[in-house]
């Protein structure tokens, strides 16, 4: 047996396929607006909509073995599982303390 076929039985590689597909519908969405505004607070959002899709996609290569390997350990945590999973609420935390601070 494959190693994927676990996978088929609980449904991950339906949702890792449709996490990424929208991710990158909405990552090419972003792009496109990026180019429209040049506003920080939007560049941010534009950044956590890209990071968000990272993160998809680093769940579904380490999902299907592809990356693998020793891991860097913060606290007995991944240190790549921590930053995939942050960083985009920290790009969408700083467009929202810009725009804030825009007073617009």
């Amino acid at each position: 047996m494959s190693q994927v076929s676990p996978f088929l039985t609980n449904g991950t590689v339906v949702e890792l396929l449709v996490s990424l597909s929208l991710g990158g519908f909405a990552s090419f969405v972003a792009i496109i607006s990026w180019r429209k505004s040049r506003t920080l607070s939007w560049i941010f959002v534009v950044a956590g909509i890209l990071s968000l899709y990272a993160e998809n996609l680093y769940a579904a290569l380490r999902a299907f073995g592809l990356l693998s390997g020793p891991e860097l350990r913060v606290f007995g945590a991944s240190l790549a599982n921590l930053v995939t999973d942050n960083l985009s609420l920290v790009f969408f935390s700083l467009a929202c303390i810009v725009h804030a601070r825009a007073g617009k």
